[in-house]
C-alpha cells in the first residue's frame, strides 16, 4: 500500500540536550537505533532496557516503545524502514529474524563489542548521508546498507539473532509473515497458509507462536491496526475507508478492535497527531 509523505527508508542523527521524557511518537515502521552518547531507559512492550553508547535497538513496527532520558546529551542514529522494504530486500531467514521474530528470551537491545561498533557506526553515518542528500537511487543504496549492517552484526554477534538456522517449518512461519504483509487487506486464514506450505494448521500454529512470540490471529490484528494508524496519520481517508483498506468489512467491528488496542477511537487517535 502506498502512503504519501512517508519515506520507504530514512536515517537521521538526533541529539537531545535536556533531561526530559521523550513523548512516544506515532510508530508504524521497523526501526534500528544506534546510541552513540548519553544514557536513557527504554520501554518496549513490557521490557525495560538501559541504553548507553554502543547500544543497538531493533524494534518491530508492531511494538510500542518509549524513552526516558537519564544522561545528556543523548545521541543516536535512528533508521526507519517500511515493511515492504524489509520483506523485499532481506531474503535470508537468519538476518530478517531480528526484525520479525520475538521468541521467548529475545532481547531488543544489544550491547555491541568495540569491533562491531566500529564497523557499524560508519554504515549508519553513510545511511544518514544517503537520506539527507537523496541522490539517485538512494533508497536502493540505503537498503543495501541495512543488509550490510545485518551481515556485519551476524558475523560479530550471531547470538543476537533469533534464528541461526532454518527448517521447513521456520520457512513456513516466515512465509506466513510475508503473506500477512502482502495480503492483510483481504480475508486470511492460517489453514490457507498451512496448505500452501504443505504443513498442518496445528503444527504451523504452534511454530508461529514459538517463533514470532504471538499467535497468528493476534499478529494479524496487530498488523492491521498498525496499518490503520499509519493511514489515520498520513491520509485523509474516512474511518470507513480505512477499515476496508485494512481488511475489516464492518466498520463498527474495526472501531471496537481499534479502541480495545489503543484506548481511543480512530478519530481521537488521528486528532492526537494533527
Amino acid at each position: 500500500m502506498d502512503y504519501t509523505h512517508v519515506p520507504t527508508i530514512s536515517c537521521f542523527y538526533s541529539e537531545e540536550p535536556k533531561n526530559s521524557l521523550l513523548i512516544p511518537e506515532a510508530h508504524f515502521e521497523y526501526e534500528m537505533i544506534l546510541v552513540t552518547g548519553g544514557k536513557a531507559t527504554c520501554l518496549i512492550n513490557h521490557n525495560h532496557y538501559e541504553l548507553q553508547e554502543r547500544s543497538l535497538l531493533f524494534i518491530s513496527r508492531l511494538e510500542r516503545h518509549s524513552f526516558i532520558l537519564q544522561e545528556t546529551p543523548y545521541q543516536r542514529y535512528v533508521a526507519s524502514m517500511s515493511g515492504d522494504l524489509i520483506m523485499s530486500n532481506i531474503k535470508d531467514v537468519e538476518l530478517i529474524s531480528i526484525f520479525l521474530q520475538r521468541p521467548k528470551g529475545f532481547r531488543h537491545v544489544l550491547t555491541l563489542s568495540d569491533e562491531a561498533y566500529d564497523m557499524l557506526l560508519p554504515l549508519f553515518a553513510r545511511m544518514t548521508e544517503e537520506f539527507t542528500e537523496k541522490h539517485a537511487f538512494y533508497v536502493s543504496r540505503s537498503a543495501s546498507i541495512v543488509v550490510a549492517i545485518l551481515i556485519d552484526l551476524y558475523r560479530t554477534h550471531p547470538e543476537f539473532f533469533p534464528m541461526r538456522s532454518h527448517s521447513n517449518i521456520s520457512n513456513a512461519v516466515l512465509y506466513a509473515q510475508r503473506y500477512v504483509n502482502d495480503h492483510f487487506d483481504t480475508k486470511i486464514t492460517l489453514q490457507e497458509i498451512a496448505d500452501k506450505n504443505f504443513v498442518s494448521r496445528h503444527t504451523l500454529s504452534i511454530a508461529f507462536k514459538d517463533i514470532v512470540g504471538t499467535t497468528f490471529k493476534e499478529y494479524l490484528v496487530l498488523f492491521r491496526i498498525t496499518e490503520a494508524k499509519k493511514l489515520l496519520i498520513t491520509t485523509d481517508f474516512s474511518v470507513e475507508e480505512i477499515a476496508e483498506k485494512v481488511g475489516y468489512a464492518n466498520v463498527n467491528n474495526f472501531i471496537q478492535i481499534f479502541k480495545s488496542r489503543e484506548s481511543v477511537t480512530p478519530l481521537s487517535y488521528r486528532k492526537q497527531f494533527h
